[in-house]
């Protein structure tokens, strides 16, 4: 049995269509909404209906399960950002240990900050740990940015011609398409030989520059697109008007701070599981 969380996220809907296109099963799902799961879904997956914040639904979700697919939803009304990680990561981790779980894949993200607030990266590298002491074989996957977060920004790109971070435009990074990262899960959820934990880098096939990936954006577009940094307090403000908390918003800046110090990418990862190019990933969202 595998068993997923996030079922109709950004990354757990590829793996879910992943796992179903290649005939794997069963495969049992958490789902908070059903009616959003996609269509057509086979017999052998199986539906239980709640959150990961409720004990009784994860217990359901792990019974009989051999592997486990763990991906966090983002804090974003949370009044304490990396508290809110830690905690659904200890209820996931209870979870694992009472259901004997052997396998874990969990999304996690690229980066060393070590005592230096970087937001989201602290706080999954804070799961890491929590999910580390269940005694199941886990890799974590460590993510570089998604190209999809250009979507958030896709009306403005369209529309008025630039996307915006609170960063320069000439520090190079990790961009990778999630249909990669959910090609890599989708792998190891069927693969039952592998054991201990680990850390697996999916990073793109190179780094880029958000100046660079501008550069791309209007050849692909075919209009000129711009790359404009913009102050962190314009973000928390357009966080803030999206409904997200202050904790939530504060942790962002923190990350983008930490990204514009530079950080080096492992040198030993294999960027072959993460072929997809900018250029590529615009001819699936055009």
């Amino acid at each position: 049995m595998i068993a997923l969380t996030t079922p109709t996220g950004t990354i757990g809907s590829k793996v879910l269509r992943n796992l179903v296109e290649a005939h794997a099963g069963p495969i049992r799902v958490l789902a908070r909404d059903p009616g959003r799961l996609q269509e057509a879904l086979p017999a052998r997956v199986e539906v239980v209906q709640g959150t990961l914040e409720d004990p009784a639904a994860l217990r359901r979700l792990l019974d009989g399960a051999g592997a486990l697919f763990w991906c966090q939803p983002d804090a974003a009304a949370a009044a304490d950002y990396v508290g809110a990680y830690t905690s659904l990561a200890r209820a996931g981790a209870a979870a694992m240990r009472e259901a004997g779980l052997a396998r874990v894949v969990a999304i996690s993200a690229a980066g060393e900050p070590g005592a230096t607030p970087a937001g989201p990266i602290t706080a999954l590298h804070r799961m890491e740990g929590i999910l580390a002491e269940t005694g199941a074989s886990i890799r974590f996957l460590r993510c570089g940015s998604f190209f999809d977060n250009l979507l958030w920004q896709w009306d403005a790109i369209m529309g008025d011609g630039y996307f915006t971070y609170p960063m320069p435009g000439d520090i190079p990074g990790p961009q990778v398409a999630t249909a990669d990262i959910a090609r890599v899960a989708a792998d190891l959820l069927m693969d039952g030989g592998w054991t201990g934990r680990a850390t697996v880098p999916l990073l793109g096939p190179v780094d880029l520059t958000y100046d660079e990936m501008a550069s791309i954006l209007s050849q692909r577009l075919g209009r000129r697109v711009d790359y404009r940094p913009c102050r962190p307090e314009e973000l928390v403000e357009a966080m803030r008007g999206a409904g997200q908390s202050a904790a939530a918003a504060e942790g962002l800046v923190a990350m983008f701070a930490f990204l514009a110090d530079g950080y080096a990418t492992p040198e030993d990862a294999d960027r072959s599981l993460t072929p997809t190019r900018l250029e590529d990933w615009l001819r699936e969202v055009k």
